[in-house]
């Protein structure tokens, strides 16, 4: 089974470097990109700096992505309308207004969305939680493709646990204590636990209760042992958990205990064509790079072109004058006398016109494009074209707007109504316990 989570993990892998990638533009580590320079493989930022030049950069997606932030928190309340009656206090329990921000901030970054749910007790109080899930832990079968999710057969993630964790999860008895012992040692040590839910197919028997007239599932080795009943052969699709060591040995497994649901993730990908995940911010890199570029060159001419250069013939002043006139001339107010010679021009200043080359067109170019790739344009961000605007007219402007985000938007929606039925499902479920 260690096997096959590692699978899944490894086909998720171009998924994670892409994230990685976005994550760096987003918060503003944007010249860490490898190149190869005459063999030798560096970042962008360590060439820049071999060639005597500074990497500047002016971060724009992270601007960007608030923004959208911004509106999705605006939409959030009607989103979790359906959070109703018991349910409202459930998601004030677990502030999850906070938590669907933050993992729609993760959604904008890297196309995935992941949440678990569990239920017990939580500081005395017993409830149903959610918690979030970094997608670098994440993984599900690759060959999934619906978009709902509804074909996935593995699902699981990663946990980095200490000594307390393990105990409260897996110690029971002393035995179990003086393994947990001998595995961490220091107790400083932190242990990959592996968590995976699976979908099996086991094979059972429909029985025909005919005393009460009632159908129920049963496994196939306790039909044989029951006389007097209808029966027929089938299978049953049961989804199990699985909490494995690093070695593969199996800690502890068992069948789900979220009736009608399976397993305890949610989890929503964009757009999940084919099986592909794209990013908001991934549609944004290109444009970032080229206005750092042009940032990086406009800052190279202007350090490069002579400003305020003075031209000193020689002879026209004594050399032990020299310090003296540099010192008067760099200031303000400053008066140098000197005895002229003659045939000697007078000392002349030069300063080179290095503010019409192109680049501030080319980077406004640019700015504009950014607004195009991300639908985020100035009325989004709430700047105004026009004070003669009427705010009818401005209101109508921001809503178009949101029209390239719609779909950002809904499809998170789902996500938020896929939270809601998970929730409701495990809460009747525990409270009928």
């Amino acid at each position: 089974m260690i096997n096959q989570a590692k699978e899944c993990w490894e086909s998720l892998s171009a998924f994670r470097r892409k994230r990685n990638r976005c994550i760096d533009y987003t918060f503003g580590r944007q010249w860490n990109d490898i190149i190869e320079v005459d063999g030798r493989r560096m970042t962008e930022y360590e060439y820049i700096l071999r060639e005597g030049n500074l990497p500047l950069k002016n971060n724009l997606i992270r601007r960007i992505v608030r923004n959208v932030v911004g509106v999705f928190r605006k939409e959030l309340p009607g989103m979790m309308a359906a959070y109703t009656g018991h349910l409202k206090e459930l998601a004030k329990q677990n502030e999850l207004e906070e938590i669907f921000s933050r993992v729609m901030e993760e959604f904008l970054i890297s196309g995935m969305a992941v949440v678990r749910k569990r239920m017990g007790l939580r500081d005395g109080r017993r409830g149903v939680w959610t918690e979030t899930v970094s997608p670098s832990t994440f993984f599900f079968n690759s060959d999934s493709r619906d978009v709902r999710g509804w074909d996935v057969d593995i699902v699981g993630q990663f946990h980095d646990v200490n000594f307390r964790g393990w105990c409260d999860a897996f110690v029971r008895d002393a035995e179990s204590y003086r393994r947990a012992r001998n595995i961490f040692g220091d107790m400083r040590k932190h242990v990959r636990i592996t968590e995976m839910w699976r979908r099996e197919l086991h094979p059972c028997c429909l029985l025909h209760d005919e005393r009460n007239g009632l159908i129920r599932s049963v496994d196939a080795a306790e039909a044989e042992r029951l006389t007097g009943n209808r029966k027929r052969w089938s299978m049953r699709s049961v989804w199990r958990y699985y909490f494995l060591s690093e070695d593969g040995s199996v800690l502890k497994e068992g069948d789900s205990p979220y009736r009608n649901i399976g397993h305890p993730y949610v989890f929503k990908c964009y757009p999940m064509l084919d099986g592909e995940i794209q990013s908001f911010v991934g549609d944004m890199i290109d444009q970032q790079r080229y206005a750092n570029r042009l940032i990086t060159l406009y800052d190279w001419v202007v350090r490069a072109s002579a400003k305020g250069v003075l031209l000193l013939p020689r002879g026209a002043v004594a050399p032990e004058d020299l310090e003296a006139v540099a010192d008067q001339w760099s200031r303000f107010n400053g008066v140098i006398v000197y005895k002229s010679q003659p045939g000697v021009p007078d000392p002349h200043q030069v300063s080179g016109n290095n503010s019409n080359i192109g680049i501030s067109e080319l980077l406004e170019i640019q700015l504009k494009m950014l607004e195009d790739v991300s639908g985020v344009t100035g009325t989004l961000q709430g700047n105004i074209a026009s004070n003669s605007v009427s705010g009818t007219l401005y209101n109508q402007q921001t809503e178009n707007a949101k029209t390239s985000l719609r779909d950002l938007m809904e499809t998170f929606r789902s996500f938020i109504n896929e939270n809601v039925k998970k929730d409701m499902t495990i809460a009747s479920q525990m409270f009928a316990v």
